[in-house]
């Protein structure tokens, strides 16, 4: 797929910079027309959705039940966070995948700062992401803009006006990294990470190779079909090495959501799952076995 910045700024309202969903496009079209709150939550995401500033995952909970040291990873790309987590924890191949364009973008925004600014300059650009229209006006950008990807930069540059970093509820700063992590970081995150622009259903189509883990997030929260969760996870079971895992959701305790889940993931037939719980945190997985 390619950047078409007319289409992209057409999913975001001109004078607020707000991202306008197609459950939102289909209901001021169509005022007799009732969708479903499924329908809502899937059509939050899109092509050109905004990112998630930071992520609102445990993710050193999540590092610590993987353990992806020296091991190939397939990752969501969401706020950048979980594909800069992997490097911090050793992961030695990482791919990274989203619907969105601009989870690529901001990806690319983070790795770069992390090459050219300290921890407290890092922390202050990625809070200011969620409420700019113009990344160019945050302070540091200039440090950045010299060694991140020119995609991304043009794209930040023709998205100038738009909300493109507004998704949920704010940078969350207990998971951004400490002065430990960040420290790794610069040593390790020293080249843009592989991008793959496709929605889970159709991601198998993209792949080319084995993982270690594969992470999805809380992507299949979204999901109210557990037959549609069984086929996707069988679409990705020869992108698993044997003894491999995916990591199918986590949040912050088990609900209905994480049981229907399991459930679909128990119909694949080729793998075990595993639940990984702590004091406010969860997290399921399932293990190839054959």
């Amino acid at each position: 797929m390619y950047f078409y910045p007319h289409f992209a700024r057409a999913d975001y309202n001109q004078r607020t910079g707000d991202y306008i969903p197609l459950w939102q496009k289909i209901a001021r079209a169509h005022r007799d027309i009732k969708i479903s709150d499924a329908d809502c939550n899937m059509t939050n995401f899109g092509q050109y959705s905004p990112a998630y500033p930071t992520t609102n995952e445990d993710w050193r909970f999540a590092m610590s039940e993987l353990r992806p040291s020296g091991k190939s990873v397939l990752t969501v790309t969401g706020s950048g966070d979980q594909p800069i987590a992997f490097a911090i924890s050793g992961a030695h191949d990482i791919d990274t995948f989203d619907t969105t364009y601009f989870a690529r973008v901001i990806m690319d925004l983070k790795t770069s700062a992390i090459q050219t600014m300290n921890h407290k300059q890092y922390n202050n650009f990625v809070s200011e992401l969620r409420y700019t229209k113009s990344v160019r006006e945050i302070p540091g950008y200039d440090k950045i803009a010299s060694v991140c990807p020119r995609p991304s930069i043009l794209a930040a540059k023709q998205m100038t006006g738009c909300k493109i970093f507004n998704a949920g509820t704010g940078a969350r700063a207990e998971y951004m990294p400490n002065d430990t992590e960040y420290d790794i970081a610069k040593k390790i995150v020293t080249n843009p990470m592989n991008f793959i622009w496709s929605d889970l259903q159709d991601l198998h189509t993209e792949l080319n190779k084995e993982y270690d883990i594969i992470y999805l997030s809380n992507i299949f929260e979204y999901f109210h079909n557990t037959k549609k969760i069984t086929n996707i996870l069988n679409s990705l079971r020869p992108f698993v090495k044997n003894g491999g895992e995916i990591m199918l959701y986590t949040s912050w305790v088990q609900t209905p959501i994480s049981e229907s889940i399991e459930a679909a993931a128990r119909d694949c037939g080729w793998g075990t799952t595993k639940s990984h719980d702590k004091q406010n945190a969860f997290m399921l997985t399932m293990q190839r076995t054959r």
